[in-house]
């Protein structure tokens, strides 16, 4: 996360454009526990009566026109990591209120198997609410992901949760290139949306730019924007 004063002056200085202008907005979750499931729904009943739903053809549109063209304003709801409990609890509600997912996946931890999760999850700072699936299985299924395609986004959150300023360049090329390997493989496409541990921007590292552009990313989400990237197709031809 950004410093934390820095990140209360960048969100001053952009109040004067939240309140006079129809922005996309985003709101992020993780863990998405059946505790809290009340707590959600009422939070997206309300989103719904000011927000309308933002797929990525129409955060495509806006990027690139500066105009948004629905009467309310966008809300992409942004589901990270790649955790169970999205589908079973939030994913429902999200159709219920007519929201687009924008699940933004660890690919490995999608990939590893229930009983090597714990460790998995240790190793890569990912949290979890204990004993929530006696199985031991806390990462989404391709099979999951597959269902959750139809109708939303499926995102890249690096392939093992890495930071991209911690990563040597030799393993940049794996947390980077590597889930649009894994995404092609599962899902027959390439995802259109990339985000790393920390939520780099586009321009701060100039090795992970090159490879972002090399695998095919049409948008980078960081901690204060969302960026079109130069030259990004209106259309992924990659994408089904």
């Amino acid at each position: 996360m950004p410093d934390p004063v820095t990140f209360r002056e960048e969100a001053a200085r952009l109040q004067p454009l939240l309140e006079l202008s129809p922005l996309v907005r985003a709101v992020n979750f993780h863990n998405t526990p059946r505790a809290r499931v009340a707590a959600y729904e009422r939070q997206l009943k309300d989103y719904s009566k000011a927000f309308s739903p933002v797929s990525e053809d129409d955060l495509d549109r806006y990027l690139k026109s500066g105009r948004w063209h629905k009467p309310k304003p966008g809300l992409i709801v942004g589901l990270y990591n790649g955790y169970r409990d999205n589908y079973d609890i939030f994913l429902p509600l999200l159709e219920r209120y007519g929201f687009i997912g924008w699940f933004f996946v660890a690919t490995a931890f999608v990939g590893t198997p229930g009983s090597e999760q714990p460790e998995f999850i240790a190793r890569r700072k990912l949290r979890i609410v204990d004993n929530e699936y006696p199985d031991g299985r806390y990462a989404l299924s391709w099979n999951e992901l597959r269902e959750i395609d139809r109708k939303h986004v499926v995102a890249s959150h690096t392939r093992n949760h890495s930071q991209l300023a911690t990563e040597d360049p030799a393993a940049l090329e794996g947390e980077i290139v590597g889930p649009q390997l894994d995404f092609q493989k599962e899902l027959g496409h390439r995802a259109s949306a990339f985000a790393s541990l920390s939520g780099a921007a586009y321009g701060e590292y100039s090795v992970a730019d090159r490879l972002i552009d090399a695998a095919g990313y049409r948008f980078v989400f960081s901690n204060l924007k969302i960026q079109r990237l130069p030259g990004a197709p209106a259309n992924d031809p990659h994408r089904k």
